[in-house]
């Protein structure tokens, strides 16, 4: 039976179907991309498999267990709303028209800012003054930080150096750079509770705390040893120059354009393609089960056909010359299903005489379920053949 509906599923596959499937693929790929490093992946994997467990639980029959799922994947739904409402207006605003026409205009006065960053970061590790720069990537920050003191000035090393000078009230916290503008300064990090090495002070982890708390970048400038690390992904990177912190984080995300990164090996390249092989994947499923979906209905009406007719017989036209057939199957057989391929008729018994009732049969193809059909019995009068009709009748020589 599946291996039927799947042949029929291909068979009557059309352009827009694979439109469909490719512009969802896309869509769904686009948005992994923007997420892929955040923690909203895995909150909406928990989802996916909460639906498909509620999913497999209601094919097998599991009442309240399909039940259970559905409520909690409802509740999470409505979660997941509110707990990533600022990454839901960010993506609106990325898809916003007049944005991608600004984008263009502004194109020619963007500064460098992961070359200033690099610039100024150096500058104070060669000056002995500690120094912490956040750069938020798609992780709101601002839920895991203090408020600090809001700047929204424009990044240049001049106020970067002159935020972590010692006489300024705000050296001893972090800064928030978003793009080529500086958010909040003398903001106060959470602390990692672990390290892997034991030199590190307060600003390492205060740096780790958010680096794995989210998926920021946070610059560390150590005022004890006159380095500059880089916090990223539950790891902390010793950078030895300018140059290396600039690449760094124009590899990882932290300025106007990302460099090329290191050659790929295999095992990098297929990790990398593997998520959107999955994409494909789901998006297929998901239009096959809406495309198999059998809970949708048809109703046709469809002409009342007699068969049996022997030699020596003719019939009289009976009152009802149609049946009201009502179709179950899926959306796409239903659509697919030709205009004769539903069939409905009686079987007369033996060249008997004289009005009689006849159950009708219905006939449909493979796959498409006939749920009723109206009426189910029909009178029909036989008589010989030649002779004269029965009254109100006319002659009927019907085709056997």
């Amino acid at each position: 039976m599946f291996r039927f509906e799947l042949a029929s599923l291909i068979r009557g596959l059309r352009w827009q179907d694979v439109a469909d499937i490719l512009l969802l693929t896309l869509v769904a790929s686009a948005a992994y991309r923007l997420i892929r490093r955040t923690v909203a992946v895995q909150v909406m994997l928990g989802l996916v498999i909460l639906l498909a467990g509620s999913w497999l639980a209601s094919f097998f029959g599991l009442i309240l267990t399909s039940y259970v799922l559905s409520a909690i994947g409802a509740i999470a739904t409505i979660a997941i709303v509110v707990l990533f409402q600022t990454e839901i207006r960010r993506a609106l605003a990325r898809i916003n028209p007049s944005r991608w026409l600004a984008r263009g205009h502004a194109k020619g006065n963007r500064i460098d800012a992961a070359g200033m960053l690099a610039e100024v970061a150096f500058s104070l590790a060669a000056r002995r003054k500690g120094a912490l720069v956040v750069i938020p990537r798609w992780d709101p920050v601002f839920d895991h930080v203090t408020a600090g003191t809001v700047v929204e000035a424009r990044l240049s090393v001049a106020l970067v150096e002159a935020i972590f000078t010692s006489t300024s009230p705000l050296h001893d916290g972090a800064v928030v750079v978003r793009g080529d503008r500086i958010l909040r300064a003398g903001v106060v990090l959470p602390l990692a509770t672990e390290s892997a090495d034991p030199k590190h002070g307060t600003r390492h982890r205060a740096a780790l705390g958010l680096a794995r708390a989210t998926d920021a970048l946070v610059i560390c400038v150590s005022e004890e040893y006159g380095s500059v690390s880089l916090a990223h992904d539950d790891s902390m990177e010793v950078i030895g120059d300018a140059a290396q912190l600039r690449a760094t984080l124009r590899r990882l995300g932290g300025g106007p354009r990302r460099e090329r990164a290191e050659p790929a090996t295999k095992y990098s390249r297929l990790a990398s393609i593997l998520p959107h092989v999955a994409i494909l994947a789901g998006v297929l499923a998901a239009w096959a089960a809406v495309a198999l979906d059998r809970s949708h209905e048809v109703t046709k009406v469809v002409p009342l056909e007699i068969r049996g007719i022997g030699d020596q017989i003719s019939v009289d036209p009976p009152r009802q010359t149609s049946v009201t057939i009502e179709l179950r199957g899926s959306r796409r057989e239903l659509e697919l299903l030709p205009p004769d391929a539903i069939e409905a008729f009686v079987e007369l018994q033996n060249n008997k005489l004289g009005a009689r009732t006849y159950r009708i049969h219905a006939r449909a193809p493979a796959g498409v379920e006939i749920a009723s059909y109206l009426p189910e019995t029909v009178q029909i009068f036989a008589r010989p053949r030649g002779s004269a009709p029965k009254a109100g009748g006319t002659d009927n020589d019907a085709r056997r």
